[in-house]
């Protein structure tokens, strides 16, 4: 990407586009997360204002301006951002993320996306540990260990549990019965007090429910409880019959076991990665990513999005000699 700088200090520009006063639609209906939403909706409410210089975007407006966005009016943008607002390449990667998200939606309605080949600023972070375990080596280690008692079961869901939300591992510990909810046909897990000192909702894939909803009916039938005295339960014990919370130290260990059949050495925060790669690899963009895994800050996410490019480039491997 060629980027329009007249010299050191000064970035080229353009007459404004003039904005036509016609009906228009909204499109903000597609996304879940309400802070989600607002972060993408004040990123485009800034390109916008930039493009068709300062003029106050109502939302009846945005699609059909939107619409008529040239791949010159990105590149002035993002010089913009880099040389007049000095913003770092992480921040305007954050901002790319989000556009390009939301056009991507908008070529499902035939619109030019200007962004499509706009690709993210290349930034320096070591990212050997993010790519230590793959979703192919959790698999791998599932159908390695082995399970010949309840401990050893538990074990099991914990690593699904793991890898399926990406939660912490204080969060794990915490997780009680109680914090198990179900609205209509959805599952989630209620987080009361993630690492930002907020409640958090993790929603369940189904793969997940349907282990967890296996392993509470063993827990049932072995220590016979009915519904109302198991809510106040840990989850995941270090004790069945005491109910004692498990300690980090014992959720590490038992995690560094499994990863051993398969000759890994992992740490309960290396699946948290696993997870947030597998994400990236499939097409989540950087703010779905923040809000999965609970990040107050973009910038902790972005190294996924490079992790991705990483991967990428091992489709070379598959050239035959």
């Amino acid at each position: 990407m060629d980027l329009i700088v007249k010299d050191k200090n000064e970035v080229s520009t353009r007459r404004r586009k003039k904005k036509e006063k016609t009906s228009r639609k909204s499109i903000f209906e597609i996304y879940k997360s309400e802070k989600t939403m607002k972060d993408y909706l004040f990123y485009l409410n800034d390109f916008l204002s930039f493009v068709y210089d300062g003029d106050n975007i109502q939302p009846d407006e945005i699609v059909e301006l939107m619409s008529d966005i040239t791949e010159e009016d990105v590149e002035d943008y993002l010089s913009h951002l880099l040389y007049e607002r000095k913003l770092k390449k992480t921040s305007v990667n954050k901002i790319i993320s989000a556009l390009k998200s939301l056009y991507k939606e908008l070529e499902k309605h035939k619109v030019n996306n200007p962004f499509k080949f706009i690709k993210l600023f290349k930034t320096s972070r070591n990212l050997d540990n993010i790519l230590k375990v793959s979703f192919e080596d959790i698999k791998d280690i599932l159908a390695n260990y082995k399970v010949t008692n309840e401990k050893e079961y538990r074990n099991t869901i914990i690593l699904y549990t793991l890898f399926y939300t990406g939660m912490r591992s204080q969060e794990l510990i915490n997780v009680r019965y109680k914090n198990i909810l179900k609205r209509n046909n959805d599952y989630f897990i209620k987080i009361e007090k993630s690492k930002s000192g907020r409640e958090q909702y993790k929603p369940l894939h189904s793969i997940l429910i349907k282990k967890i909803q296996e392993y509470k009916n063993y827990v049932f039938n072995v220590y016979e409880y009915d519904e109302e005295e198991i809510g106040e339960l840990f989850l995941f014990p270090s004790s069945f019959e005491k109910n004692t919370q498990l300690s980090y130290r014992a959720l590490y260990s038992l995690i560094q076991e499994m990863g051993k059949t398969i000759n890994l050495d992992i740490s309960p925060h290396n699946i948290r990665h696993a997870i947030a790669t597998e994400l990236s690899a499939n097409g989540a963009d950087l703010l779905e990513i923040r809000d999965f895994l609970g990040h107050s800050d973009s910038k902790v996410t972005e190294i996924y999005i490079n992790a991705k490019s990483l991967l990428d480039k091992k489709v070379i491997s598959k050239i035959p000699d």
